[in-house]
């Protein structure tokens, strides 16, 4: 009974082995079938925007849009190493000299100018003029008409020039005239019994005007500067007369519309800064001395080249 006992629990043991392998082999199949192990990525939430927030007024928006083109325009500056801030760099003054020669040889006419010029890094210029102008017209029948007074211009002008020299002056501009002037006709009627001579007169008459400036200025000697300049006038406002109708207006020339004036400059420069005179100038100058720096000593030094 025993051994009969016994073999039924070697039996019962070789079924449990068998059956535990039989799951082992499952177990590693199963294993296989999942494939690699992936890491896990953890996905952040995503955070919705208040959608209560309110919208920008009109004056909020126009405020924000010029703080924009505010730091717009000073990263532009920063980056552009050629900016410079604006700053005074000479003061020229002179006269325009071709209405004044004009006038010693034309006995009805008398004219006198002064121009005074603020510059601006070579770059702009405020310009200052003013003068006084005498105008006499004659006819036929003892016809007379004059029209004296003075009158002022204010304006900026822009050098085309300023990258290339800071001698030579090539502008175009526009400025504003004022004329202030007095008027007057006398007349002779012819009469049998008598010629009959009358004056009508008028004061205190005023013209405005604007002008488009184009010249330019070269340095003949030190600081000394000529040149042509072109004027063309139109008029905006003016005294039209109880009695009769301006001829001419100081300044301005005929009172028929626009005019076309040409005149000549003769200017003296008070530098506020050294000037560096033009690219080539210094170009010159350095290529001088590195070459000078390269020569031996002991050695006869070249001539300088004529600038």
């Amino acid at each position: 009974m025993e051994n009969k006992r016994t073999n039924i629990q070697v039996k019962v043991g070789i079924i449990a082995c068998f059956l535990m392998s039989l799951l082992w082999v499952k177990a590693g199949y199963a294993q296989e079938d999942e494939g690699p192990v992936t890491k896990t990525v953890t996905v952040k939430p995503v955070v919705k925007k208040d959608s209560t927030k309110k919208p920008l007024t009109k004056k909020e928006r126009r405020a924000k849009r010029r703080l924009e083109r505010k730091i717009a325009r000073k990263r532009k500056r920063e980056a552009d190493t050629t900016w410079k801030p604006i700053r005074i760099a000479g003061l020229r003054f002179g006269a325009d000299i071709l209405p004044t020669a004009f006038a010693q040889f034309d006995e009805n006419r008398t004219s006198y100018q002064g121009t005074f010029e603020l510059l601006l890094n070579n770059k702009y210029s405020i310009e200052l003029s003013g003068g006084i102008d005498e105008v006499i017209r004659r006819g036929a029948g003892e016809y007379k008409y004059t029209s004296n007074g003075s009158y002022g211009r204010l304006g900026i002008n822009y050098n085309l020039l300023h990258k290339k020299s800071d001698d030579d002056f090539i502008y175009v501009g526009l400025h504003f005239g004022y004329a202030q002037f007095n008027h007057d006709i006398t007349y002779t009627i012819v009469n049998p019994l008598g010629n009959v001579t009358q004056q009508l007169a008028e004061n205190q008459l005023f013209g405005t005007w604007m002008e488009f400036n184009f010249g330019f200025r070269i340095e003949l000697f030190k600081n000394l500067y000529m040149g042509p300049m072109f004027r063309i006038k139109a008029k905006l406002t003016g005294s039209e007369g109880e009695l009769l109708t301006p001829s001419d207006i100081p300044g301005y020339g005929t009172n028929n519309g626009a005019n076309f004036n040409f005149g000549y400059h003769l200017m003296y420069r008070i530098p506020l800064r050294k000037s560096k005179g033009s690219k080539r100038t210094k170009r010159l100058r350095r290529d001088r001395r590195k070459a000078a720096k390269k020569i031996p000593k002991g050695t006869i030094k070249p001539t300088k080249e004529k600038e």
